[in-house]
This record gives structure tokens, sequence and C-alpha cells, in this order.
């Protein structure tokens, strides 16, 4: 049916945004593959040095170098290149905060989705339990990948979680699931007093030691190893579960909200961080993109709402539940033991 003339034209330009999101990433990404930022972490280059580095045909190199420059990967001067702060921070492979491959990875499991909506079976194919970390991550190379994504991840709400409550009367905090220390070592640079802990897999322990060292402050914090559904999360005044329980189904967390219950001492503290979705399910879209995420690596998870983490943190009996947004897409929900 033809619109009538008083129909207003629909835009496409919102599509057109959404659509084309997707070419900056794959910019970025494939610079990060061909090795742009590591080699240009030993200086500036013009843009023939780099294609001659780099092996690159001449057509798009130009286009390509400035388009990361017009998206904030690099800077220019005159004509040679250099990174920025950020992705010699994140994107240099000689870094141990080097994202490339976790986001690489990211990037190729998303163009799964198509399947693991037909299928509702994740796409890295590990089962479930602990295993879908032990299995995927068998090597310290590639644990150290994996926890340098939970660091790029908990990065952005560490000096956030150390600003939320007051840590002066706190003496001590494990940081339950907590890959290589990156959270904890947030809340020891803003409170230096703190007793710190990380509660992880045995596996994770190497790049834990090795990350904690080059921060200056292994002899600081204490590694926990064990799987917690069958070991006893470690004692302690504070116990944070910051992206644990969106990897498991719904009777797993409340197993976790329980086990971290019975670990705390009256007056002691439970922390949960998650990209937790709004009530109504209609607010920012973070929340329910990283819902799909978890639906394409894990078994069960999926990420939840405020309200019903509040319903898990009451069934096992604490009380004072607060919740807050923090940091990037994040909420912060925490309750206390009872004295």
């Amino acid at each position: 049916m033809p619109e009538s003339s008083d129909t207003q034209p629909v835009s496409a330009e919102p599509l057109w945004r959404l659509g084309t999101a997707y070419f900056s990433r794959k910019v970025t990404l494939t610079a990060a593959e061909l090795g742009v930022f590591t080699v240009l972490a030993d200086g500036p280059l013009t843009a023939e040095q780099l294609r001659v580095r780099l092996e690159l045909h001449p057509r798009g190199v130009a286009d390509f170098l400035d388009a990361l420059v017009a998206l904030g990967m690099l800077e220019r001067d005159g004509d040679r290149y250099r990174n920025t702060p950020l992705s010699d921070h994140f994107l240099n492979e000689n870094r141990p905060s080097y994202v490339g491959a976790f986001l690489s990875a990211a990037d190729a499991r998303w163009d799964r989705l198509a399947d693991a909506l037909r299928t509702g079976e994740p796409q890295n194919r590990w089962g479930a339990g602990p295993q879908m970390f032990t299995e995927q991550y068998r090597t310290t190379a590639a644990w150290r990948n994996f926890t340098a994504g939970m660091d790029y991840l908990n990065g952005m709400i560490g000096p956030p979680v150390a600003e939320a409550f007051d840590w002066t009367s706190v003496e001590s905090v494990v940081d339950v699931g907590g890959a290589r220390g990156n959270l904890v070592a947030a809340l020891l640079r803003r409170h230096p007093h703190l007793k710190a802990g990380v509660f992880d897999l045995p596996g994770v322990e190497p790049v834990f030691t090795e990350h904690m060292t080059q921060l200056g402050i292994a002899d600081r914090v204490t590694f926990h190893a064990g799987d917690f559904f069958t070991v006893p999360m470690p004692a302690a005044d504070v116990l944070i579960l910051s992206h644990v329980l969106h990897d498991w189904a719904v009777e797993e967390r409340r197993v976790l909200v329980s086990r971290a219950f019975d670990a705390l001492a009256p007056g002691g503290r439970l922390v949960v961080i998650d990209p937790m979705i709004d009530d109504d399910r209609r607010g920012t879209a973070g929340a329910l993109l990283t819902s799909l995420n978890m639906l394409m690596v894990t078994p069960h998870g999926a990420e939840y709402t405020a309200t019903e983490a509040r319903d898990w943190l009451t069934e096992a009996g604490f009380t004072g539940i607060t919740a807050a947004p923090i940091g990037v897409h994040n909420t912060v929900l925490s309750g206390v033991r009872p004295a």
C-alpha cells in the first residue's frame, strides 16, 4: 500500500550507524592481528615503513591507518604514526595487559550467534561445570589471554568498587573467581591496609603470581586454589563475586551465594557485580547483549536483574541488601550476614 502524503519518512540513519559500528571494531581487531600496535611500540613509523614491516599491499594502507587515528587507536605527527596510551597498553602483544586475542575470540564467536539461538548451546563446546574453563585454558598462555580479558573488564570497575563502601573498617577481602587479582589490586591501591586474596582454579595461579609480581604486590595478596563448588570459600570480612554468577544456572548461583554466606563471619559482606538487566528489560542494551554473549560461552549462564539477585541473597540469609550502578553497564549489589 502506498504511503499517504502525510506519513513522515523513516530515516535509515540509526540502522546505518548500528550496522557500520562493526567496521570500527573490525578495523581495530585487524590492526591488532596484523601487529600494528606491537610494531609501533618500538617507536613511530611512516605509513610506508609500516606497510613494509607488515607486508601489506599499498592500496588501502593510508585509509586503514588514518581510520585508526580517527578511532583514537593511533596518533599521527606529520607523516609518522604512533600508538595511543590505550592501544599501547591493551593491544601491544608484548604487554601482559594485551587483550587482542580475547577480543578476537569474542568477535569470531559472535559470528555464530544464529547457531547459538537455534540450538541454545554454547559455541565453545567445552561442557558444563569447571571444565568449561579448564578444558579451554589448559596452558599458562591460554589462562594469560583469558585473565587479561578479565582484567580488561574489571579494570573499569575496580576504582569505583574501592569507593563504593566504607573500607576503613574492613580488614580482609577475597575476590572469588578473581582471576589474576586485578580487582583486589585496585582495592589495595586505594586501601593499603587491606589483607587481600583471590580464590580461583589451580590453573590460574601461575598467571596470578606473574601479574601480582609485575604490579609489585605479590607479598600482599594470597592465592587460594580450588573449585568454589567443592572447596569452602576462604574466610574474609568481604567476599566479592564479580562477573561470576552470570556464568552459571540459577540453582548454581543460589549455591554460590549460600556458600559465601557460610564463609563470612557475622557482620561480613558479600559483594556481587555483574551487568544486571533492568527489571522491565527495555533499558540500556549493554546487559542484554552481554547476556547473549553468555549464551555463546556457557551452558547455562545469562545476565539477570538486581531483583533476582536480591532474592538469592535474601534466601541465603543476607540483610541490608543494596544495589547501585557501577562502571560501564554494571551493577554492584551487596548484603551483610547478620551479626
